[in-house]
């Protein structure tokens, strides 16, 4: 209670003290002028010195006004506390209201309330905007033109079976054809019985317009996946020709050579050196076609996922480059005890497009060095192969995993331009990436990532 309160209360009730005697002093006045007028003695003596019962009646008189005092005083005092608490109710309930009707302006959404009679009782700013104010009006007849509620109305429906109920419309607008999506909610008191139903209008024409142009572009993409089928099989044609067919007349073409090559006539010079360009020709083509084949395997072979310690994988890669390359002492160092999840094949395929090309482009170090391990890249977890080969210009970092893309410094050596391609397709099917950095002269190193989201989606299945 503020002091401003306390000095309002103080100040009704010394009102009222004094009004109260100010009524008890003039009543002794009046009574002893009374008796002064019907009995002998003078006016000073009735009211200085009474009679015994004239004393008596006085004092009886001012009991009553009393208690008639204390009892309007205390009356006043509950009527304005009475007053008070309606005041508060009233201010808290127009708050509650304020603050209700605050939440349904902010929605968004176009909200109406109506009776169990389709009374509109409220609207708010959105609906009114929408449907045009219609307070106190009956719904049916301010929305539809009706007489009667109308046949299958979901708000009726509600008050039926106290359920919310959604329904869709649609409707030619100046702006166009929209679409409306209309809810409704009974409203209950207390005691849970239904006095009112609560009725929501959204706008929902952007995203009926959204869901056309999905179902537009799934339709175009399972005409893409068609297309994608048919082009595969394309590709298994063309595999089938390049399998079958061209090595059909590479064979033919080895076959001649080396028959001509049993010709004593070949030991001359002029005539040994084309019979050995066709024998490395056929070699270099069957080496191109194997890969290519390689390559177009890695995207239709089936993945089998499974713990794969790519550190012993590693290890067979390098084992079978050194048996097949005796002459030369390599460096190899392997970081061991590394696992990953993925499919072993793939791993593999990576492994010996990397290792070779390693391999191949420190022939000419003076003391050449490969070196496998784990590290992390951007926070995640990456693997590396790296050598102190001819390197690469950063330049040309985007040819490196072009099929047939062979870089400048590379022209000297062997190779189909396909093995590092074929490391980006096996990494991709993986869900990784991969990507090379190097300087020349100064060896190259190549990363790829195995994500781990991936891992762990694989091992929960």
């Amino acid at each position: 209670m503020t002091d401003r309160r306390r000095l309002s209360i103080a100040g009704r009730q010394l009102t009222t003290f004094l009004v109260g005697m100010s009524i008890m002093l003039v009543s002794w006045v009046m009574d002893a002028a009374l008796d002064t007028a019907f009995e002998r003695g003078s006016f000073f003596t009735q009211l200085l010195s009474p009679a015994d019962h004239d004393m008596a009646i006085r004092i009886w008189f001012l009991a009553t006004v009393l208690f008639f005092i204390v009892y309007i005083s205390r009356n006043n005092t509950r009527q304005r506390q009475q007053e008070a608490r309606v005041r508060a109710a009233l201010h808290s309930a127009e708050l509650e209201r304020s603050r209700s009707q605050a939440i349904l302006e902010s929605l968004g959404d176009a909200i109406s309330l109506q009776d169990l009679e389709m009374r509109i009782l409220y609207q708010n700013k959105a609906h009114i905007a929408m449907m045009g104010e219609h307070l106190g009006e009956y719904c049916y007849q301010a929305y539809q033109g009706q007489e009667a509620i109308c046949s299958g109305c979901h708000l009726d429906q509600s008050y039926r079976d106290g359920e919310t109920h959604k329904t869709e419309r649609q409707a030619l607008t100046a702006q166009g054809l929209r679409c409306t999506e209309i809810i409704s909610t009974p409203l209950r008191d207390a005691s849970g019985r239904i006095v009112a139903g609560v009725e929501s209008v959204r706008d929902v024409t952007e995203r009926k317009r959204a869901d056309l142009e999905i179902e537009r572009m799934n339709r175009e993409l399972e005409l893409r996946a068609l297309e994608l089928v048919e082009a595969n099989r394309e590709l298994e044609s063309f595999c089938y020709s390049l399998s079958h067919d061209l090595r059909s007349y590479i064979t033919r073409i080895s076959t001649a050579q080396q028959i001509l090559s049993q010709n004593p006539q070949l030991e001359d010079p002029e005539l040994a050196y084309p019979a050995g360009i066709i024998e490395e020709s056929c070699r270099g083509m069957e080496e191109l076609i194997e890969a290519i084949l390689t390559l177009s395997r890695l995207s239709r072979e089936t993945m089998h996922w499974e713990d794969v310690p790519l550190s012993e994988l590693a290890q067979q890669v390098v084992l079978q480059l050194r048996q097949g390359d005796l002459q030369r002492q390599v460096e190899v160092v392997l970081q061991p005890g590394i696992v990953v999840r993925g499919d072993r094949n793939l791993l593999r395929v990576i492994l010996e497009n990397l290792f070779a090309n390693a391999w191949k482009y420190t022939a000419q170090a003076p003391v050449p060095r490969i070196e496998m391990g784990s590290t992390t890249c951007e926070g995640r977890r990456c693997f590396y192969v790296r050598d102190n080969g001819i390197g690469f210009d950063m330049a040309d970092q985007e040819l490196l995993f072009h099929p047939f893309k062979r870089l400048k410094n590379a022209q000297g050596y062997p190779g189909t331009g396909v093995g590092l391609a074929t490391v980006e397709r096996a990494v991709q099917r993986h869900g990784g990436r991969v990507w090379g950095e190097g300087a020349l002269g100064e060896g190259a190193s190549f990363f790829f990532t195995l994500p781990e989201k991936m891992e762990s989606a694989v091992a929960g299945e």
